[in-house]
């Protein structure tokens, strides 16, 4: 079973969208813009609890009650022979699903207002015919549907207390002989009894016995005596267990301290009840925001279990701010929820290329700081991100309150990045060099890699190889200079294309960075290193060096530098 769309009509926030999903789904945008109300819509569609509390008006978009609610789940159900959660739907779907091929299926909820009740109800339907659903066959607040779906919802606030409180009649189940622990449980009910028995004859029991005893036939003279027992007695001995730590090696208990511990401890108590109880149902996980608590390493181990544990977590709807929750992330929906003028949805399927495998890790962290940018500058290197900072921080220091995102692509790797954030409707701005590539195994050929790298951001096709005469017996600084002219060369002859890139948000260098931040700053990078060639020192230690001169850089120079016409990339991110 794979879930491909959800469609959310005239509910809250949401007047019309149509959302793509997979099984695994990560929800983000801004605060308040309907991220708690996405899940609500899943939640009004797939859980009894929710469902039978029905909608009152302000859930109805704009409190616009003459038109009804809607919220439809399209489902894939073409891996029935292979898949048994598919077949647990099929199984109760019985007549709703018209033919063999009926691989594409619908689940859907509407509401229509009643005025008069003040109320609206809920009416499920499904179906493999959008134009003529079913009805879903209902008992009283319980749906066939119910028999299939558990939600298991989790709030960010979770409480260790409560959850383990609520589950401890599943997890104890005393009636579950499977354990043959009969022989045990009298045994502990003996000495809850001998336990009962020492307690009465403390003295200082039985005197307040007797006194308390006094005192209420004062108030209700009564053939009663009042006594006082362990809970233990009355209740169960279940009913005095907590769950406590111990270390290995050490015999000490320690209580659960430490809300990052106590949450994920709830989250397997959960995770351990839903096995024993709902071990016959398709389970859908939806989570709000769970690094709520969770120190970094925490957030990270349960990206791990929520990426890697596909037994737990099949499909799973989360929704948070952070991008350690994303450490893992493969295979992955990206839902972006933003509101401009309304609400609106994009959703992107996250997977990572071959070639990129070996720097999972290093890729998501990179990114998933970025989804949750308005605008994203992508830029090559250190060098670019510890100038491009330093300026911002002096022009437009405010630039990431209002959405904006340096990130540091690592390279010339923009590809991956551009197709994720342009899918999520993420603005995308790119500053690269003008690159010139030997071509292997050629002598003196070359590869216009710059320009090819925005042709390919383009999806077009690349500029032929170059032929370009260089002495074999040369000095490398006079190498570069004919590289450099060569560089220079192109991009004049290519002004249709760079304006085409502009227009794209793509700012290629005439040359290089270096070479840029001189045409703009070039008489302060003198005075500031008072060295023959700048641009060389700037380049031979490039991090090192380019620290050094930002460290120097006045206000002014910052001015000059976001305000140059070869750093408009600056410009598009403030």
């Amino acid at each position: 079973m794979k879930f491909i769309e959800l469609q959310i009509k005239n509910f809250r926030n949401f007047n019309d969208v149509v959302i793509c999903l997979d099984n695994k789904n990560i929800l983000f945008g801004m605060n308040d813009v309907g991220k708690t109300n996405f899940m609500y819509a899943l939640r009004f569609l797939l859980d009894r609890e929710v469902r039978k509390q029905g909608f009152s008006q302000t859930d109805f978009h704009r409190n616009n009650i003459s038109r009804k609610i809607e919220i439809m789940l399209t489902v894939d159900l073409s891996d029935y022979d292979t898949n048994e959660d598919t077949k647990k739907l099929v199984s109760h779907i019985k007549g709703a699903r018209t033919s063999d091929n009926g691989d594409i299926f619908f689940i859907k909820l509407e509401s229509i207002y009643d005025e008069k009740e003040m109320f609206g109800n809920p009416v499920l339907k499904w179906g493999d015919d959008l134009e003529n659903l079913q009805e879903i066959p209902t008992r009283g607040v319980s749906s066939s549907l119910d028999n299939v779906f558990k939600v298991v919802y989790v709030n960010p606030l979770i409480n260790l207390e409560q959850t383990f409180s609520k589950n401890k009649a599943i997890i104890f189940n005393e009636s579950d002989n499977e354990h043959n622990d009969t022989e045990l449980i009298n045994d502990i009910k003996g000495l809850t009894s001998e336990v009962n028995n020492k307690i009465g004859q403390m003295g200082v029991i039985r005197e307040f016995q007797s006194a308390i005893t006094e005192e209420y036939k004062l108030l209700k003279n009564e053939g009663i005596t009042i006594e006082m027992k362990s809970e233990m007695a009355i209740k169960g001995f279940f009913s005095d267990i907590i769950p406590y730590i111990k270390r290995e090696d050490d015999e000490n208990y320690y209580p659960t301290g430490g809300d990052g511990r106590r949450k994920l401890l709830s989250y397997s108590i959960l995770n351990h009840v839903n096995k024993l109880q709902y071990s016959d149902k398709i389970l859908i996980h939806l989570i709000e925001e769970p690094e709520n608590s969770l120190h970094r390493s925490l957030q990270i181990a349960l990206s791990k279990q929520l990426f890697e544990n596909g037994s737990i977590y099949k499909y799973f709807f989360v929704s948070t701010h952070s991008s350690e929750i994303l450490y893992y992330m493969e295979d992955t929906r990206l839902i972006r929820i933003y509101s401009k003028e309304k609400v609106e949805c994009t959703s992107y399927l996250y997977n990572i290329d071959a070639s990129y495998k070996s720097i999972k890790k290093k890729l998501n962290r990179a990114l998933s700081n970025a989804l949750f940018a308005e605008k994203v500058l992508l830029i090559e290197g250190p060098s670019e991100k510890v100038l491009f900072e330093k300026v911002m921080s002096e022009t437009y220091h405010d630039y990431e309150l209002y959405g904006g995102f340096i990130l540091e692509v690592g390279g010339t790797a923009f590809q991956h990045y551009v197709d994720t954030l342009k899918h999520l409707d993420i603005k995308t701005i790119v500053k690269t060099d003008n690159d010139l590539r030997a071509k292997k195994g050629k002598i003196n050929t070359y590869e216009i890699f710059g320009m090819n790298r925005c042709l390919k951001l383009l999806g077009k096709e690349p500029l032929d190889v170059i032929d370009l005469e260089i002495p074999e017996k040369i000095k490398k600084r006079d190498k570069s200079e004919i590289l450099n002219n060569k560089k220079r060369e192109i991009y004049e002859e290519s002004s249709t294309l760079i304006s085409l890139f502009k227009q794209n948000n793509i700012y290629l260098s005439g040359v290089d960075l270096e070479h840029d931040l001189y045409n703009a700053i070039g008489s302060r990078m003198e005075e500031i290193f008072d060295v023959p060639n700048v641009v060389d020192y700037l380049q031979d230690k490039k991090l090192f060096n380019m620290v050094e001169l930002v460290e120097s850089l006045t206000k002014e120079d910052c001015e000059a530098i976001y305000n140059h016409e070869h750093f408009v990339c600056l410009k598009e991110l403030g």
